[in-house]
């Protein structure tokens, strides 16, 4: 029974590699195709969020703490943003047949004009130069942020060729080394007496002031920060060598796309971006000079 079993064994073994040869026969080994890849991305880019920073109400602060929050330029979500995000690229292609396989490091500037909400905080408790006691207002509004950031990305990307038409999908890390807010905006200070039934404004010399324009610190980050990204990408191939794997030369093609990346995870103070733009692509075949190992049926 058992010298039965074993030669079962040995047959379906056999057969195996018999369906491998065969299979080895249409997809030859010389169908696969190693390139280094080249990208220059132009894009229109959002700050979404901060990730994961703040309190869950803007009213738990007290004004000391809101003061420092405009000054840091921190936020936890955004009413508008607009901006731009150039990149360079670069990396390695492996295609088989019509798959794509898209490793990489990319370098990544991006400018962001943004505008936080407005905040607004109640100050009880407070006691003025006469010794009276009043309820402080406090308003930072038409906030306007300037943010840059600069940094690495580390896309992973899979997808599939067909007739010059291309489309791919993947995530990226992208590495924020660098970046700096500079927030401009309009402080506004209410006192509310009790005594007095109603609430005065703009007395500059008891520093109740309406609109005062104030610009806050700007902030380089000393800390790396890191977020995720779920990518997608389509585009057309221009033209250039067909895929040769006989040749021992580089042999370039040229691709043009479009593409769009949005960030759903970061740590605690990164921006999560969305991007949409232009990719323009060159690739450089490696070449394989060693003999092709193909089956012919």
């Amino acid at each position: 029974m058992k010298r039965f079993a074993t030669y079962g064994i040995r047959e379906c073994a056999r057969i195996g590699a018999l369906v491998l040869l065969l299979v080895g026969g249409i997809v030859s080994e010389c169908a696969a195709r190693n390139y280094l890849r080249f990208n220059a991305d132009f894009s229109y880019a959002r700050d979404m969020m901060r990730s994961g920073v703040g309190p869950s109400f803007i009213e738990e602060l007290t004004p000391e703490q809101a003061q420092e929050w405009v000054g840091s330029g921190r936020t936890e979500s955004l009413k508008g943003s607009n901006g731009f995000a150039p990149a360079l690229g670069f990396g390695y292609r492996y295609m088989h047949n019509l798959f794509l396989l898209d490793l990489g490091l990319g370098v990544e500037y991006r400018y962001c004009m943004n505008q936080p909400y407005d905040i607004a905080d109640a100050q009880l408790g407070a006691i003025d130069t006469q010794r009276l006691p009043y309820i402080g207002h406090h308003y930072w509004t038409d906030r306007t942020m300037k943010c840059e950031h600069l940094g690495v990305t580390l896309p992973v990307m899979f997808g599939a060729e067909i007739k010059k038409i291309y489309f791919m999908a993947g995530v990226k890390a992208g590495l924020e080394l660098w970046g700096s807010s500079k927030e401009r905006g309009n402080y506004t200070m209410q006192a509310e007496y009790e005594r007095y039934m109603n609430i005065l404004v703009n007395i500059p010399g008891h520093d109740i002031v309406e609109k005062d324009p104030y610009v806050g610190a700007l902030v380089n980050n000393s800390s790396i920060q890191w977020n995720i990204r779920a990518c997608a990408e389509v585009g057309y191939c221009l033209g250039g060598a067909e895929a040769n794997p006989y040749s021992t030369k580089m042999e370039p093609r040229y691709y043009v796309g479009a593409f769009v990346e949005y960030g759903f995870m970061g740590t605690s103070g990164a921006y999560l971006p969305l991007l949409a733009g232009v990719r323009v692509t060159a690739l450089l075949s490696l070449p394989e000079p060693q003999e092709c190992k193909c089956y012919n049926w």
